[in-house]
């Protein structure tokens, strides 16, 4: 067999055989290296084609990214988390860094955050702003700067609550201007507020800076002094010290405008040691210590003393039977005459008395005032007209009676009533009496202000032959320039003048200044308070022909005064 196989080897046949067979599998073989050598190349070529394209599309996305970080950065002006620290910062109300923001990027998310904040703090400076406003609209007076009543108060619940803890006095001063109405009739309201402005900076200069001084209204300011001393001596003999050196500042001149004007106050004062008493309560204790300074002359200091509480619950109960007395007319006309050289009877004043059903008669000095303060004085005062008109009429048609003329006084509150010209004139048209027998007495301190308006309102009254007479004449400040003004029936000079003009050589001089000025102005002149006849006779010889006063009769009843007018030429009272 080896022998056959090696000849095998040898044979051509074989050789062809086997050329045959292996013929195929070499053109396949060759088939494959081509087709996977094709395949190779094709590969390559798209593995070519594939880098590029992925470069292309990175690039194109690293454009896209680009250009997509530029837009973003464009409309939100910075870093995410840059403006998410700012928004923070802006909603907690930190504006203490300011947003920068390059002028390209104005109008980004950055830029409308840095708007944002400017409008922001811009808001919260004007709220505050407002706030401060409020509040010194709320707590303090507008006019002096001073704290308000409702500033006052609270401090004085904190000095209330300090006195309680320490154990040491506290004080309540209420301090009143004198005569601040005058200066406000005479000067205008203008000069009124400048001596008010002045006044609360001196109280507040002289008080320490923990004290409290405040003014609650009008010409009224309340001082709170705390630490005054652990016994009520001590805080007593502190306090009467402030106080005397205040009123020693307030009487010390005041330039107003050029003008130098003297003042002076009158100070109550009630000491409180911690909370026992209410703040109501001390403010009204202070109060009434108040009004006992100035019932003792005014410019002086007074403690609260218990027994003014008594005081001032008749003072109340007084008001109370006033505003009854109006409705129930409780109220009563007594007459003055008014008579000339010869005695006979020109005229009377008209003077009204309170009927009180349990007090008697009482004086208008005992209620005029008390009316004044409360707005009373109005209605009290249209009752008076209306009864002394009731009285003309009646008196119209009799002999003597009928040619008497009745002066009614006036007060300012009245006169400057909006609805006085129309209630004088209703009054006359509703009752029938003659206006040319009535005569309105006006004080001189009331015809200073707004007196273009106050001639207006005279010249109405007189066109309708209402008579007008200056009464108190010579006590104010009106200017001459004024008085020629002013559409006058009549002078009158006031008793002050009158009663000691025999001995005193300068209301002499002012009487015959008066007479001399009213002649000069072609007005009758008449002297009230006459009670001598060398008072009569004085006037007389200097030119004053008209007298009213104790000399010839005491205000009467209507009654005993017809008897008097009846009866021919008064003789002197007894």
């Amino acid at each position: 067999r080896r022998l056959r196989a090696i000849t095998m080897l040898h044979d051509a046949t074989y050789h062809e055989a086997k050329a045959s067979i292996m013929r195929p599998i070499g053109e396949f073989q060759e088939m494959v290296e081509l087709r996977t050598t094709e395949a190779v190349e094709e590969a390559a070529r798209f593995a070519v084609l594939a880098r590029w394209a992925f470069a292309g599309v990175g690039l194109l996305l690293g454009i896209t990214l680009w250009q997509t970080y530029r837009a973003l950065h464009h409309t939100l002006g910075g870093k995410i988390d840059d403006i998410h620290r700012q928004i923070e910062r802006l909603g907690r109300g930190d504006f203490s860094t300011p947003i920068t923001v390059e002028p390209p990027l104005q109008h980004s998310v950055l830029g409308w955050l840095a708007e944002t904040q400017h409008q922001l703090e811009a808001a919260e400076q004007e709220h505050q702003r407002s706030a401060a406003q409020i509040n010194n609209l709320a707590f303090f007076d507008q006019l002096t700067g001073l704290p308000n009543r409702v500033l006052l108060l609270d401090r004085l619940h904190q000095t209330r609550a300090i006195s309680q803890r320490t154990g040491h006095y506290a004080a309540l001063l209420f301090i009143d201007l004198d005569h601040f109405k005058t200066l406000n009739d005479t000067k205008g309201h203008d000069m009124g507020d400048l001596l008010l402005q002045q006044v609360a900076e001196r109280l507040r200069q002289s008080v320490h800076p923990d004290d409290t001084v405040a003014r609650i209204g009008g010409d009224e300011f309340v001082m709170v002094l705390g630490g005054l001393g652990e016994t009520a001596r001590d805080a007593a003999t502190a306090t009467e010290a402030i106080a005397e050196r205040l009123l020693r500042s307030l009487t010390q001149p005041y330039t107003l405008r050029g003008f130098v004007h003297h003042s002076s106050a009158s100070l109550g004062a009630t000491l409180f040691l911690g909370q026992s008493t209410s703040m109501d309560e001390l403010m009204k204790q202070a109060d009434l210590a108040m009004y006992k300074a100035k019932d003792a002359g005014r410019q002086a200091v007074r403690f609260f003393d218990p027994a003014m509480e008594a005081v001032a619950q008749r003072r109340a109960e007084i008001e109370d039977d006033l505003r009854q007395a109006l409705e129930r007319q409780q109220f009563v006309l007594h007459f003055q005459p008014q008579v000339d050289s010869g005695h006979d009877l020109l005229s009377a004043e008209v003077l009204v008395r309170w009927q009180h059903p349990e007090r008697g008669l009482v004086m208008p000095g005992d209620f005029i005032g008390l009316a004044e303060d409360t707005g009373l004085i109005v209605p009290l005062g249209q009752w008076v007209l209306q009864a002394a008109c009731e009285q003309l009429a009646r008196w119209g048609g009799r002999p003597v009676l009928g040619q008497l003329s009745l002066a009614v006084n006036l007060s300012a509150k009245q006169f400057r009533d909006p609805g006085f010209v129309t209630m004088v004139l209703e009054v006359i048209q509703r009752t029938g009496a003659d206006p040319r027998r009535l005569k309105l007495e006006l004080t001189e301190s009331l015809l200073v202000h707004d007196v273009d308006e106050i001639i207006a309102t005279m010249q109405t009254l007189q066109g309708h032959g209402i008579g007008f007479s200056l009464d108190d004449f010579g006590t104010g400040y009106s200017s001459l320039t004024y008085l020629k003004r002013l559409p006058l029936n009549q002078l009158k000079i006031d008793q002050s003048f009158v009663r000691d003009l025999l001995h005193d050589a300068h209301d002499a001089a002012i009487a015959k200044t008066i007479v001399t000025l009213a002649q000069s102005l072609e007005l009758p002149v008449i002297a009230e308070g006459v009670e001598t006849a060398a008072q009569k006779r004085f006037l007389q010889r200097i030119g004053c022909h008209a007298y009213q006063g104790y000399l010839f009769s005491r205000p009467v009843a209507l009654e005993a005064f017809e008897r008097m007018a009846l009866a021919g030429p008064l003789p002197f009272a007894s």
